[in-house]
């Protein structure tokens, strides 16, 4: 998602508006990212200068523990934020050259009453994104990504060195445009290219006179600001615009749409890495398939050794001692006359006793096998469903157990898991003391539904589809009609039922609920059962009210 200087200029305005005077309480981090919360409040500040996701947004400590789920290392620079900015009061935030670059200012008690000036300054530039902390001298004293002169000929960002912001944008400040110049209102600096080619096709389509709010733009309140959508840019402008999205919501709150993306490219690379396992274990499965397929066929052979046996015995008169081979005429017509091979060491009746052998051998690891077959052909056929199952779901976090879950396969390379292995699965924690528990895989249900759920509890499953094991925990409570409709809502979207419009839910109590021996973890029977018809994304619409 794309964004101009004008959506950085409402950044700062919304951050002064939340964060002003307040205390920075805590810092978490990530690789690319980092999150500033402010006096115990519940919500985050979150930068992000990771080069396709770069921006900022208010988010939610949900939010934050699964950025802290994703994460794969923290960077160094959040040491130094908790050293030279954790504690301190936020003084401004304002923008740099009516760029897409924030300054953030801190002060911060040293001690006997003297107070020093901190800096934070992010340049949300796209790939050239970057966080950088000053000293009260403007001198840097940490970044996140080192330039350096051979990089970057117009300046370089290192520790000990004066900072120097991007290049400015040439061109004329907005106070001074006039409608007269409408047609070089590209060349205003303050708002992105995209914004003011739009801005133009509304003053010609609609006839608006545009000039007061262009001119007023850097002079304007945050309430006065409508944040909305165009296609993929996302901007902050004081009058709505044909055919934008707006929600009504301030800055930093609609650009979380912007973490979102962030969360979707992190989803789409873990289920790369997902079905690249799923293959290699398919890729197994095939092979042993293949083997065992070899051995059906000489099993399918063993009745016509064992014909082979009795026309040696039968005929064994007619046999010459040392022969390599004996044709001999069957008495079945299937087989009319036959060739059989021998071997010139052994005698007919001997010859006859191997291929006697042979065939027993056979007929006796045929229902064996073809249990085996059946197996492998049934864990083929659960992978591919499992394969479409991970494909649905839309929960980054729900994606990390799945991937940390095979991952754990492989490392483990067949030894056996530790003791206080948990499959994956999701908890919900609902008000009243209310638990809702989802199995993420095989596993994971048999896991919620034998091992986390209590008898009285209530299970769910979407109806006659494959789909997780969904527990709603009453801790002796009794569960109420819209508790029953979200559980069964959660079975229905983590189903292969999530694309309909309603699904049909079975629910019963848990102790109902009986595992089938002799197959896979998930499977299951259940009785005295009742039955409702859902939305899969029904859970969604209620999980606010009901947390």
């Amino acid at each position: 998602m794309r964004y101009g200087p004008e959506l950085a200029l409402a950044w700062t305005l919304d951050i002064n508006e939340r964060y002003k005077g307040k205390k920075l309480f805590r810092c978490e981090a990530g690789r690319e990212w980092l999150a500033l919360q402010f006096s115990r409040n519940n919500n985050w500040l979150w930068l992000s200068w990771d080069n396709q996701s770069c921006g900022m947004a208010v988010i939610n400590k949900q939010e934050l523990d699964i950025l802290k789920e994703l994460r794969a290392k923290t960077h160094p620079i959040s040491g130094a934020i908790k050293s030279h900015l954790v504690g301190g009061f936020l003084v401004q935030a304002f923008q740099i050259n009516r760029d897409r670059v924030i300054a953030i200012e801190f002060s911060r008690p040293l001690g006997a009453g003297v107070n020093v000036s901190r800096f934070l300054v992010f340049e949300a530039t796209g790939r050239q994104a970057n966080l950088i902390i000053l000293d009260d001298k403007q001198k840097i004293m940490e970044v996140a990504k080192h330039i350096h002169p051979e990089i970057n000929r117009y300046r370089s960002v290192l520790p000990g060195l004066f900072y120097t912001p991007p290049p400015p944008f040439e061109g004329p400040d907005l106070e001074i445009f006039s409608k007269n110049d409408l047609a070089n209102i590209t060349k205003y600096r303050g708002i992105g290219q995209p914004l003011a080619k739009f801005l133009l096709k509304e003053w010609e389509l609609r006839n608006l006179d545009l000039e007061p709010y262009l001119k007023g733009l850097y002079s304007i309140t945050l309430q006065e600001l409508i944040c909305q959508e165009i296609d993929d840019y996302l901007t902050a402008f004081p009058l709505p615009l044909s055919g934008s999205r707006g929600e009504g919501k301030s800055p930093l709150e609609s650009s979380k749409k912007l973490l979102d993306q962030y969360f979707e490219r992190e989803r789409h690379k873990m289920l790369e890495q997902i079905y690249k396992i799923l293959d290699v274990k398919r890729h197994k499965i095939i092979n042993k398939i293949k083997g065992l397929s070899a051995l059906l066929s000489n099993v399918e052979e063993a009745e016509k050794w064992s014909h082979y046996g009795t026309l040696l015995i039968s005929y064994a008169h007619k046999v010459k001692d040392g022969a390599p081979f004996a044709c001999l005429k069957s008495w079945d017509e299937r087989y009319g006359r036959v060739e059989i091979k021998l071997d010139p060491k052994l005698s007919p009746i001997e010859n006859a006793k191997k291929y006697f052998k042979l065939a027993k051998k056979y007929q006796r690891n045929e229902e064996k096998l073809s249990k085996e077959m059946e197996k492998l052909k049934n864990a083929l056929n659960e992978l591919d469903e499992y394969r479409e199952f991970v494909s649905m779901l839309n929960d980054v976090s729900d994606v990390k157990k799945i991937l940390d879950d095979l991952s754990s396969d492989v490392r483990s390379k067949g030894s056996r898991k530790s003791e206080d292995y948990v499959p994956p699965y999701k908890r919900l924690d609902l008000k009243d003391g209310f638990i809702v528990y989802v199995g993420l895989n095989a596993k994971g249900n048999r896991h919620v539904t034998f091992k986390i759920a209590s008898p009285e509890d209530l299970w769910f499953h979407a109806k006659d589809v494959t789909g997780a094991h969904v527990i709603l925990k009453l801790s002796g409570k009794l569960a109420n009609e819209k508790m029953i409709n979200f559980a069964a809502s959660l079975a229905a979207y983590y189903s292969k039922a999530k694309e309909a419009s309603y699904h049909v839910v079975d629910y019963t109590q848990r102790k109902h609920v009986k595992s089938l021996p002799k197959t896979g973890p998930g499977h299951v029977t259940y009785s005295d059962f009742s039955s409702t018809r859902v939305s899969p994304g029904l859970w969604l619409e209620l999980l606010e009210e009901l947390q």
